[in-house]
């Protein structure tokens, strides 16, 4: 038999530092992409809402966002500042000199929280108490966190910690939290064309919703059109989603929900609707 020693669970190396970084284009005229999703160029769909289908006139739609309401920034989302606070990225090194990452949105602001006050609850911890970190950086935010930056830095922080984890066992993070439930992970795409979606083999599509309860009943009006119009690119059968970015009122969203349920669209669901203080 294993004597108790053996029994005994191996070491692991403690975390010896958490550093955080911003994100930077090496030509700072060009727009960063990948992690630092709200800085992209004016025709995409995130900043603008390019018409749906072939042939489609180049001229932009508007596209519903919490600053909708004030019209000097409804056109685009970059025009009050959605990529003002860029990607962050974190790092969690261990004695041994593994690291995990996490990325997150922050930019500086994040990278100070992180390196100022949230590394305290790290360094110098056994990489398998996650809970333990997790809990601790989440209650002592509590004076100026909860929600936006601070859960954000958070967020880097705690995806580092797995990614380190996994690397320190050796198997993907998945395998930590249960192992594989499935062969194969369905996907949907988030776009303003569903048709190529379709045709790419995603097995949905959701799309941006261009207006808001600002734009009045022709607002609304112009929302069911676009929606009819990706029903019909897709036909029957093929799932669609409404992504509003938290630029909707209850009574509006319940109104749009039920059309849009109805037989003749049979949108799947709608996204993100409300903003968060109104949930």
């Amino acid at each position: 038999g294993r004597s108790a020693g053996q029994m005994a669970c191996r070491e692991f190396p403690r975390i010896k530092e958490v550093r955080a970084y911003v994100t930077e284009a090496p030509d700072q005229k060009q727009h960063v992409q990948g992690a630092d999703c709200h800085d992209v160029g004016d025709q995409h769909w995130i900043n603008g809402n390019l018409p749906l289908g072939e042939g489609a006139s180049a001229e932009l739609l508007p596209i519903a966002n919490p600053m909708s309401v004030h019209p000097q920034y409804k056109r685009h989302r970059k025009s009050w500042g959605i990529n003002a606070i860029g990607s962050m990225v974190v790092e969690v090194e261990a004695e041994d000199g593994t690291c995990g990452a996490g990325v997150s949105i922050g930019g500086e602001a994040g990278c100070y929280i992180v390196e100022n006050h949230l590394s305290r609850f790290c360094e110098g911890q056994d990489p398998r108490n996650i809970e333990l970190m997790w809990d601790q950086m989440f209650r002592a935010t509590i004076n100026y966190g909860r929600k936006g930056l601070p859960v954000q830095a958070l967020s880097a922080v705690d995806l580092a910690l797995w990614d380190l984890l996994g690397k320190l066992r050796r198997e993907p993070v998945y395998m930590l939290l249960g192992g594989a439930t499935k062969a194969i992970l369905p996907m949907y795409t988030t776009c303003s064309r569903p048709d190529i979606g379709k045709k790419l083999g995603f097995v949905g599509c959701k799309i941006p919703c261009p207006y808001g309860p600002a734009d009045g009943p022709e607002g609304m009006r112009k929302n069911v059109e676009y929606c009819q119009q990706a029903r019909e690119l897709v036909g029957e059968g093929f799932p669609l989603m409404l992504d509003c970015y938290m630029a909707l009122t209850v009574p509006y969203s319940i109104t749009l929900a039920r059309r849009l349920a109805e037989p003749d669209l049979h949108f799947t669901w709608m996204e993100e609707f409300l903003p968060p203080d109104e949930y």
